[in-house]
């Protein structure tokens, strides 16, 4: 950054826009005076002699002159007047680079399209630009909160285990037990946050991957029946044709995932889940439904922020860093779905994913 402020130090002084629009004003203007004056010299030049040329010289030197003058005067203003917003807009750059979170912003040029847009173009990047920074302050922030208590807890096993818990087996297997509990939190912590960053920063093309959804919840519904044989699963299709949505099938099934990972976390007492698969206008509702200990009414708005638990006593319990919901609801959103959540205590959750229905008509059209 240093270097390149002193390259921009070390330029040649130029002329500003505004002198170079000045002179180019006055010598449009001049000219077109000289035209003038040239034509009506054309014009009486040969029916004036005497006495009355002589008098019109004077006054045809006092008009140039005038001329001149009021040329430049306007030539000036007119051209202060073109270039304030260039200079409005510098000003806010620089502003931008002394303080990149500063809430200086280009006005609305209403006489000039180009210059309008070039303001709005800037605008639009100083929002990405402190949009980046503000999720990079609030990561940093949030990791290092999140990190504190597992570091705490393996700091102090290790001093434990320094001054004396290394000689006593049960003390020895119990802290070494706890520390690898604390980094595996913490690993998991470290990989959802990247999910995140991803989710995040996800761009969809254009054209993206047309995705069967049926098939992938059925996928992830048998895989998972399989992994937790404990848990009652019930799917439910209610779709009458295959059914396609704008995404791409690993994201999907991701998404899935999630949300059925959460449902299992938080069924301790009744272990049953239901998928619901329905088409509901031009959308696909995906349902997943658990019937655990539900989510209070004033928790049911913060529920997708990061790092948010609604119990925060069984963090250590259900392993989770309260950053699954806002994955998906980052991911959902750069698709242009909707995540939709309906809860009471003691009544268990339903999560609704909702992506907008991909139509015959848009598949021949791309065909």
């Amino acid at each position: 950054m240093k270097a390149s402020k002193q390259k921009t130090k070390d330029v040649s002084p130029t002329l500003s826009i505004q002198t170079l629009l000045t002179l180019a004003l006055s010598v449009g203007f001049l000219l077109l005076l000289a035209v003038i004056l040239f034509c009506l010299d054309l014009i009486l030049g040969p029916n004036i002699h005497g006495e009355t040329i002589e008098k019109l010289s004077h006054w045809w030197a006092f008009l140039v002159i005038v001329a001149v003058i009021w040329t430049i005067c306007l030539s000036w203003i007119l051209a202060q007047f073109l270039v304030r917003p260039v200079k409005k807009l510098q000003e806010t750059m620089l502003a931008f680079e002394e303080d990149p979170v500063t809430d200086d912003r280009v006005k609305p040029v209403a006489y000039n399209k180009e210059l309008n847009d070039l303001g709005q173009v800037q605008n639009e990047t100083m929002d990405k630009v402190q949009g980046l920074i503000h999720a990079q302050q609030d990561f940093v922030s949030d990791v290092s909160h999140e990190l504190r208590t597992p570091v705490a807890i393996v700091k102090g096993h290790l001093e434990l285990l320094e001054r004396w818990g290394k000689d006593d087996p049960e003390v020895l297997e119990d802290s070494i037990h706890s520390s690898l509990s604390e980094i595996s939190r913490m690993e998991t912590l470290v990989n959802e946050m990247l999910m995140l960053t991803r989710a995040e920063n996800l761009t969809v093309s254009s054209q993206p991957e047309k995705t069967e959804v049926a098939p992938v919840l059925e996928r992830v519904y048998h895989d998972l029946q399989m992994v937790h044989p404990d848990f009652s699963w019930t799917l439910d299709n209610a779709l009458g044709a295959p059914a396609e949505v704008a995404v791409r099938s690993d994201h999907l099934e991701q998404l899935l995932i999630i949300l059925i990972d959460n449902a299992l976390k938080y069924s301790t007492d009744r272990k049953e889940i239901h998928l619901a698969l329905a088409e509901s206008g031009s959308w696909v509702d995906i349902g997943v439904q658990d019937f655990g200990q539900g989510i209070a009414a004033e928790d049911l708005d913060r529920v997708f922020d990061r790092f948010y638990r609604v119990d925060k006593a069984r963090v250590h319990q259900t392993g989770g860093n309260g950053l699954g919901l806002s994955i998906v609801k980052k991911m959902v959103a750069a698709y242009g779905g909707q995540v939709q959540v309906e809860s009471a205590l003691g009544s268990g959750s339903v999560f609704r994913l909702r992506f907008p229905l991909v139509k015959e008509t848009d598949n021949h059209q791309k065909d």
